[in-house]
């Protein structure tokens, strides 16, 4: 955790800081005034005991177009803006402060983190029926690398929701129908990945009891997937699936039982979380965590999207895994980059903020011409070491259509409420009927 202290200042305050912060003078504020708080004022934030830190920026989310507008009015050499300085919302201030990166278990769930980037860059190339030439700027602008950083970093609940939504926000209408379901089954698999490492770094398993929580949470502890972990998973895999004898199995054997289980739910018309995992963990079980597994991927396309997750993931929990070698190791580099730390309180790396992204979309600003590594894909930081990549399809996109802001309003609000579901199943153990879509959050930017 991280003791954070704050400081509101004025707008003409916060333009003087400014001022001194953009010259490399102290950036730590003095004592505001006395006078009285105005809607409009700026909160600093920064770790106390810390003297070189370079505070976070932070407004109301409802507010936050309002004050890039104000702040593009006096800093026009200083864009974008969010390349040097973090914005944040006020209501994420908790969340920096509840922050517990994970220690222990970080190569392990690092490699579950590339294992799932791999295996959902690799179906989404599948469904356009070709073999993408360029590995990594893929797995950086997929949705598990980062709800996957937002795990490794410890971050709660809030700030997971809130990766979750800009991430899908940040796209806009790249986000089309027939990826929504995609969407939500890989937010509710890393959901429970979240819970597992947050209940290993608490030390409160106990309070977590699902199968599949305890599952992750003793593979991850382990660095290995045993049988006697398979043994708790009976509920889900039924009577007449026995998981540690197809373990120990011959792969011919391993690879037939998968084919007849996935051929059983499909005439059964089952799907949801627990044909999902099942069915990724088979597949992960069939090739002791290789990823040449994945041409058999394609029979989870259409109604078990969610598998496709969980076999990335389940498969680098394996010893003999090849995550870090596949696809010309790229799952190593994938590794190697979201191991590396940033201080929350230093200069940022990302080409700019989803915070700034959002304002500038609405805009005529080409944003792709900030991009450091070409003109059509740019780095944006969502959270303090989570990041994501635009690329070139989606940064080319300037505005959106009523139509198109209404399919983006209502992916939020479904993902929102899988997430919310998956949530309250893992913490009351069942699920109540009568749950509706929560509605739109309010003063989200448009």
């Amino acid at each position: 955790m991280i003791a954070i202290t704050t400081r509101r200042l004025s707008r003409e305050e916060f333009v003087n800081w400014m001022a001194e912060a953009l010259v490399g003078n102290p950036t730590l504020p003095s004592d505001a005034g006395s006078q009285r708080a105005k809607p409009n004022d700026v909160t600093l934030a920064w770790p106390d005991f810390q003297a070189n830190a370079r505070p976070i920026i932070c407004v109301p989310e409802r507010q936050l177009q309002e004050f890039f507008a104000f702040v593009s009015t006096y800093s026009t050499n200083v864009r974008p803006f969010t390349a040097y300085f973090r914005v944040l919302p006020t209501e994420l201030i908790e969340s920096l402060e509840n922050n517990r990166r994970v220690h222990g278990n970080e190569m392990q769930i690092a490699r579950m983190v590339a294992g799932a980037s791999l295996a959902e860059a690799w179906m989404a190339a599948a469904r356009q029926s070709e073999r993408p030439s360029h590995v990594l700027p893929l797995l950086q602008s997929s949705l598990s690398l980062l709800l996957g950083q937002t795990v490794l970093a410890g971050y709660d609940d809030q700030a997971f929701d809130w990766a979750l939504n800009e991430w899908i926000a940040a796209r806009g209408e790249g986000i089309e129908a027939v990826s929504k379901q995609n969407v939500g089954s890989s937010a509710v698999a890393w959901l429970h990945v979240h819970r597992a490492t947050t209940a290993l770094s608490r030390g409160a398993l106990r309070e977590f009891n699902g199968p599949i929580v305890e599952f992750i949470a003793a593979a991850v502890e382990a660095r290995s997937i045993r049988p006697d972990m398979l043994r708790k998973l009976s509920t889900i895999a039924g009577v007449d699936l026995d998981l540690v004898k197809l373990l120990a199995a011959s792969r011919e054997e391993r690879i037939s039982r998968f084919n007849a289980t996935i051929a059983q739910l499909k005439n059964r018309g089952e799907g949801g979380l627990k044909p999902e995992f099942l069915a990724g963990l088979m597949l992960a079980i069939a090739g002791n965590g290789s990823f040449e597994m994945l041409r058999s991927a394609r029979e989870f396309e259409g109604w078990l999207d969610g598998a496709v997750v969980w076999f990335g993931i389940c498969a680098a929990l394996f010893d003999d895994s090849n995550v870090l070698v596949y696809a010309n190791s790229a799952g190593r580099r994938v590794v190697r980059d979201i191991l590396r730390r940033d201080d929350p309180f230093d200069l940022p790396r990302a080409d700019i903020a989803s915070t700034e992204l959002r304002f500038m979309q609405g805009s005529k600003v080409d944003v792709g011409q900030f991009g450091v590594h070409g003109p059509r894909s740019i780095e944006v930081e969502i959270l303090p070491n989570v990041v994501t990549r635009i690329l070139s399809q989606e940064t080319s996109q300037t505005e959106r259509s009523p139509d198109e802001r209404d399919i983006l309003l209502r992916t939020m609000d479904e993902v929102s409420y899988l997430a919310s579901r998956a949530r309250r199943i893992l913490t009351e153990g069942s699920e109540r009927q009568g749950d509706i879509y929560r509605s739109r959050r309010p003063g989200r930017s448009k």
